[in-house]
């Protein structure tokens, strides 16, 4: 189950820091292509992490700031998806 979790984290982190990845070979696995980073995606993971553990903020008010700062961003032109 842990395993299952910890695939479902990487994938989902992935595929929201950066607009585009490549498969490698045959084989299931995507890397990501490091020109396409998100900058605004990783700005507001950076907050949430900051929020979460530095200033011990609980998960559903970072939850509610960080989805009113993207839509603001979204709003606003950005490129946060």
């Amino acid at each position: 189950m842990v395993g299952v979790i910890l695939n479902l984290a990487i994938w989902f982190g992935l595929h929201t820091l950066f607009r585009e990845t490549v498969h490698v070979g045959g084989l299931a696995l995507e890397l990501p292509v490091l020109a396409s980073v998100d900058a605004w995606a990783v700005l507001l993971a950076a907050a949430a992490a900051l929020a979460i553990f530095r200033f011990k903020i609980g998960m559903l008010a970072t939850l509610a700031g960080c989805s009113l700062a993207g839509v603001a961003i979204h709003l606003l032109g950005g490129t946060v998806r």
